[in-house]
C-alpha cells in the first residue's frame, strides 16, 4: 500500500536518533563541541516530525507502519494514535530542551566527557521514541533495554557516589526488565503472536488460562519498576541526587511517564477490566502518594526532595488510570463511548504527565542552575539565590506553584480533571473505594503543596546563600520556556484538555 510522506515519519523518528547516536560518537573524536549541536539539531528534527504525525492522527487518523512491509502479526507494526503520538511530543519536546541546557551544564557536571554524554543521551532518546510508536510487545521490550541501559550510564556519569546510585538502578531496572519479558514470553507460550493488536484479539477465550494470569502479574511488576510506583520506587531518591541536572530532568519528567504509557498501553489492551487493575493501581497511587509525601516533607536536599515529589505524582497519574479502570469495572455492559467520569479520570492522568513533565523537568533544570552558580544542593543554603539568578528563581516558582496545582498554571487543571473525576465516580458508582481515594488524593495535593511552598520560600524570600550570577544562556532559556509554557498552557487549556480526552478515548476504547 502507499504511504504518505507523514506515515513514514514514526520509524524516521526512530532510525534518524539511531544513527545520530553513532555520528555523534565518531564527531567526537573530530571536534567534541560539535556533539551537543548534532544532537540538538537531531531532536529538533524529531520534535518537527512529531507534530506532524499528531496532526495527522487527530485529522486523518492511526498511522500503520510494516517494517520492511511485511503485515503484522508476522512483522513489527508501527502504530501510532492519539495517544502515542500526544507522548511522543512531550517526550521530544522535554528532550529537545535538556538537550539545549545540556550544553553548558555537561561542562559544569561531567568535564570533559561530551561526546560519550551526548552519545548516550541520544540513544536515551531512541529507546524513549521506539517504546511510544512501537506496536510489538517485544519490540517495546527492547526499546525498554535501550534506553535503560542508556539510563544507567547517564545516572552513573558523574563517577563517585553516582556510580553506586547507577548500579541500584541497574539491579532494579534489570529486574523489571526480566519480568516484563516473562511476561511477553508467556502470551507468546499461549498466542504465538508478539503484535499487540493481535493480542488483543487472541487473548479473550484465553483469560481464565493460569499463564495468562501470571502474564499480568509479571507487567505490573516489571513495568512498575520502571514507573518508580511504591513499593518498587527504592531505585529512583537516589538516581536523581546522583545525575547530571539534564537527566535528573528526563528520568522525572519523562521516563517513569512513559513506563506508565508502556503499562496502560498493555493492560487496558490486552486484559479485561474484571481482573481489577484498576483497583491495583488505585492501591498502588494512593500509596505512592501518601508514602512519597511523608518523605520529601523531611529531605534537605533539593534534588532528593524533588524524586519524592516525582513518585507522589506517579501516584496521582496512576490513581487517575486506577479510576479510569474501575469504574470500567463496574460496568455491566460495554458501550462504544465509555463513561463519562472514566474519559476524565484518563484525561487528568495523561494531562498531568504534560503539566508534571513540564514542571518537574523546569525544577531540575533549575536546580542544575543553582548548583552551577553556589555548588550545592542543600536547602539551607540556598537562601535568596532566586533574588541573585531572577531568571532562574522565577521561572522555579512558576514550576513548583504549577506542581503545587496553584490555578491558572497548568498543573492546576490536570489534578481539577481527576479529583472532578473521582467526584462524579462517588455519584454515578459510589462505594467505599471511590470515597476513600476522594479523601486520599485531597489529603495528599494539599500536604505536598507545604513543601513546594517550603522551597519557593527558600528560593525567593529567605536569605543566607553566597552571591551569584545567573546561569549561562543555555541554560536559562530551557527553564524559562518550560515556565512560559505552564503559564500559557494553564490560562488557555481548553486545547490540551480535549487532547488529552482525545487520547483517553484510544485507551479507553472510545476512540
Amino acid at each position: 500500500m502507499m504511504l504518505s510522506p507523514v506515515e513514514h515519519f514514526p520509524v524516521l523518528v526512530v532510525a534518524i536518533s539511531m544513527l545520530s547516536a553513532f555520528t555523534i560518537l565518531i564527531a567526537g573524536w573530530l571536534n567534541k563541541k560539535s556533539c551537543c549541536f548534532i544532537s540538538i539539531a537531531t531532536i529538533l528534527v524529531q520534535l518537527v516530525m512529531s507534530f506532524y504525525i499528531l496532526n495527522h492522527v487527530l485529522t486523518v487518523g492511526t498511522i500503520h507502519y510494516w517494517l520492511g512491509g511485511w503485515e503484522p502479526p508476522w512483522g513489527i507494526e508501527y502504530l501510532v494514535d492519539a495517544l502515542n503520538a500526544y507522548v511522543l511530543v512531550i517526550v521530544l519536546f522535554l528532550g529537545l530542551l535538556c538537550a539545549i541546557h545540556a550544553k553548558s551544564s555537561i561542562e559544569h557536571e561531567v568535564p570533559g566527557k561530551n561526546a560519550s554524554f551526548f552519545t548516550v543521551y541520544q540513544l536515551f532518546i531512541t529507546g524513549l521514541c521506539g517504546v511510544t510508536v512501537t506496536g510489538d510487545i517485544f519490540n517495546m521490550y527492547v526499546f525498554i533495554e535501550i534506553l535503560s541501559l542508556a539510563a544507567y550510564a547517564l545516572v552513573a556519569s558523574k563517577g563517585g557516589i553516582a556510580l553506586r546510585a547507577g548500579f541500584t538502578y541497574l539491579v532494579m531496572g534489570s529486574i523489571g526488565a526480566c519480568f516484563f519479558l516473562l511476561g511477553i514470553g508467556f502470551l507468546y507460550a499461549v498466542t504465538g503472536s508478539l503484535n499487540i493488536h493481535d493480542l488483543s484479539l487472541l487473548l479473550p477465550p484465553l483469560y481464565g488460562n493460569r499463564v495468562v494470569q501470571a502474564a499480568f502479574i509479571f507487567f505490573i511488576v516489571g513495568l512498575g519498576i520502571k514507573m518508580a510506583i511504591f513499593p518498587l520506587h527504592t531505585w529512583l531518591p537516589d538516581a536523581h541526587p546522583a545525575a547530571p541536572s539534564p537527566i535528573s530532568a528526563m528520568l522525572s519528567g519523562i521516563m517513569i511517564m512513559v513506563g506508565f504509557y508502556a503499562l496502560i498501553r498493555v493492560l487496558f489492551t490486552l486484559y479485561p477490566f474484571y481482573y481489577n487493575y484498576g483497583l491495583i493501581l488505585l492501591i498502588l497511587g494512593l500509596l505512592s502518594m501518601t508514602v512519597a509525601n511523608l518523605f520529601a516533607f523531611f529531605q534537605k536536599d533539593l534534588k532528593r526532595l524533588l524524586a519524592y515529589s516525582s513518585i507522589v505524582n506517579m501516584g496521582i497519574v496512576a490513581t487517575g488510570a486506577g479510576v479510569a479502570a474501575y469504574i470500567l469495572s463496574t460496568v455491566a455492559e460495554p458501550s462504544k463511548s465509555p463513561p463519562e467520569a472514566a474519559s476524565l479520570a484518563m484525561a487528568g492522568a495523561l494531562l498531568h504527565i504534560l503539566s508534571h513533565g513540564v514542571g518537574k523537568a523546569m525544577v531540575f533544570l533549575g536546580s542544575g542552575n543553582i548548583h552551577y552558580g553556589i555548588h550545592t544542593r542543600e536547602l539551607a543554603k540556598m537562601g535568596g539565590i532566586g533574588r541573585d539568578m531572577p531568571f532562574t528563581g522565577y521561572s522555579m516558582s512558576v514550576g513548583l506553584l504549577s506542581l503545587l496545582g496553584l490555578p491558572p498554571l497548568l498543573g492546576f487543571w490536570s489534578k481539577l480533571l481527576i479529583i472532578m473525576s473521582v467526584a462524579l465516580a462517588i455519584q454515578s458508582v459510589g462505594g467505599v473505594v471511590l470515597i476513600t481515594t476522594f479523601i486520599l488524593l485531597l489529603f495528599n495535593v494539599i500536604y505536598a503543596a507545604a513543601y513546594y511552598l517550603r522551597v519557593t520560600k527558600v528560593l525567593m524570600i529567605e536569605s543566607g546563600a553566597v552571591r551569584a550570577h545567573e546561569a549561562p544562556f543555555p541554560m536559562v532559556f530551557p527553564v524559562v520556556v518550560f515556565a512560559l509554557f505552564c503559564l500559557i498552557g494553564g490560562l488557555f487549556p481548553l486545547s490540551l484538555v480535549r487532547l488529552a480526552v482525545r487520547a483517553s478515548l484510544i485507551i479507553l476504547g472510545g476512540g
